[in-house]
């Protein structure tokens, strides 16, 4: 005789043994104020090459250009804006507060290929384009060779 296994599970449960008993830092509006998600929120970009360089696109709605702050150190761009808490004194009362810009850092090691010098940036839309110029020696050329 076989005997089926009777589930009687919620479905929360269910989720709390999927996420080993961590669902509610993604599920639960909590998560929103978690210290765990403060300090492992990474912004997304989006990293692509061609045949002359590398792009970088970050996506950063709500914050202005002037916040933004790029920098090169020892051959490393970090890319970083830090959240101000805006003191501002305001009428009425907030029921729900979810809007909300938190600060950021990104580092991106960058080879001896990208040209540093001629790196430039874009910011549009909420998104900031990074341009990162290889050096002209290494750049591919496509060449056929004659042996003689």
């Amino acid at each position: 005789m076989v005997k089926q296994n009777q589930i009687n599970r919620s479905f929360s449960g269910l989720l709390e043994d999927l996420f080993n008993g961590h669902a509610g830092r993604y599920f639960r509006d909590e998560a929103l104020n978690d210290n765990w998600m403060r300090n492992n929120y990474q912004v997304p970009v989006n990293v692509k090459e061609n045949e002359t360089g590398y792009s970088i696109s970050v996506v950063a709605p709500g914050i202005a250009k002037e916040d933004l702050k790029l920098q090169i150190n020892d051959k490393v761009l970090t890319i970083a804006f830090e959240q101000s808490e805006d003191q501002k004194k305001e009428e009425g009362k907030w029921l729900r507060h979810e809007f909300k810009v938190r600060g950021f850092k990104r580092s991106f090691t960058l080879g001896d290929q990208v040209d540093t010098e001629k790196i430039s940036a874009k910011f549009e839309n909420g998104i900031l384009n990074l341009d990162l110029p290889k050096k002209e020696a290494v750049i591919a050329t496509n060449k056929v060779i004659d042996i003689i």
